[in-house]
């Protein structure tokens, strides 16, 4: 790959990430991980879902969900719901701030976005949008 070619990738991929940071601080979520990321995107997939479910998706121990649920439970990411049929059984669900988190991925596109409408002009953007629309075509 051409060396300044690589170097505008890799600038680009920074730009993303700072977005991705500047919304995680706007959520006041700075602290998590990219592995609890991927939890959280686990539950937003699905309409509520246990522990041994989670436990067997991410191949972990029940032990070790256990205490991740009740990490979430208590930064107001996530809670517990009964089942209607065995009260035993406890759903998993995402709050309104765990959905928020697992919409991150769309929330930093927007932003990075925004980003560049503001450094570029409109026929930089565009230019871009054509670029991008090419690489998306493979």
């Amino acid at each position: 790959m051409d060396k300044e070619l690589e170097k505008s990738v890799g600038k680009l991929f920074a730009l993303k990430g700072k977005c991705y940071e500047h919304v995680l601080r706007d959520l006041h979520l700075e602290e998590l991980s990219l592995k609890q990321l991927r939890y959280i995107k686990k539950l937003d997939s699905e309409d509520g879902v246990t522990v041994s479910e989670i436990a067997e998706s991410f191949d972990l121990s029940k032990p070790t969900v256990t205490e991740m649920i009740k990490k979430f439970v208590k930064a107001d990411l996530v809670y517990k719901q009964s089942c209607v049929h065995d009260g035993r059984v406890h759903y998993i669900k995402l709050t309104e701030k765990g959905e928020a988190i697992a919409s991150l991925d769309k929330k930093s596109i927007a932003y990075l976005g925004q980003v560049i409408s503001e450094k570029l002009d409109n026929q930089d953007v565009k230019e871009l949008i054509r670029i991008l629309n090419k690489l998306g075509d493979e």
